[in-house]
């Protein structure tokens, strides 16, 4: 009898754990960048530029997103979804005239980076479809997104302890899908022979991958680098 209770509560255990994950395989994420400084949209806005999003006329998800941040993710049923990107509104918000407005498609399992551009001078939203397939034991993915207003970047990635390195070009709007070994790295972001962003430290885990998101307008000399890495990516 107490085997038979036994059995019967491991088999409602996985059926309750297969039901769990057959669940988390049907929703869809979305992440949200902020993507333009103040400075790049008009000389008299505040630099951290901060917006609110709503999506589907519904839920006004995001309440001042400055420049920079990295929101997310956001769990969602797979859809399309109608995207409002405003001017925040700290008393009512999302009740700003949009300065976006733009369909999102999120497929099944699938994660999604919406990113706030500028496309040549007006406010925009570049999706990428990141990679999260399973990452192999010390190595790690990075995806690097070129969103910034410039032509393709020069991407250098240097182990610091085996001094190798990795040089990539990544043209406007494109996702660079890389793998490489796990460790401490040095990333350098130019354009041409001007570097846009210096020395940064990156962490690379093992069996994580690395988002970067390239954001600004380099003639104005705005471009800044953002990073969310993602743990235990198997």
């Amino acid at each position: 009898m107490k085997k038979c209770i036994r059995a019967t509560f491991v088999l409602a255990l996985l059926c309750a754990a297969l039901s769990t994950a057959m669940l988390a395989s049907d929703n869809a994420y979305l992440y949200l960048v902020q993507g333009i400084p103040g400075r790049d949209y008009s000389n008299s806005t505040d630099p951290q530029f901060p917006v609110d999003v709503l999506i589907n006329d519904e839920i006004c998800y995001e309440h001042g997103l400055a420049f920079g941040a990295i929101a997310g993710p956001l769990t969602l049923a797979p859809g399309s979804y109608d995207v409002k990107v405003s001017v925040a509104n700290s008393l009512a918000p999302c009740s700003n005239t949009p300065l976006v407005d733009s369909t999102v498609t999120l497929e099944s399992g699938k994660t999604v980076s919406a990113v706030l551009q500028l496309s040549s001078g007006t406010p925009a939203l570049t999706t990428y479809t990141e990679d999260f397939s399973s990452v192999s034991a010390n190595d790690a993915r990075i995806l690097f997104a070129n969103s910034a207003t410039s032509p393709a970047l020069q991407v250098i990635v240097q182990n610091t302890s085996t001094k190798k390195l990795y040089v990539y070009s990544v043209s406007p709007g494109a996702l660079l899908d890389e793998t490489l070994p796990a460790g401490h790295y040095e990333v350098e972001v130019n354009e041409g022979t001007s570097t846009l962003v210096p020395s940064t430290s990156v962490d690379l885990y093992s069996q994580a991958a690395i988002m970067f998101f390239a954001v600004g307008e380099a003639s104005n000399n705005t471009v800044d680098l953002e990073t969310k890495t993602i743990r235990n990516v198997t």
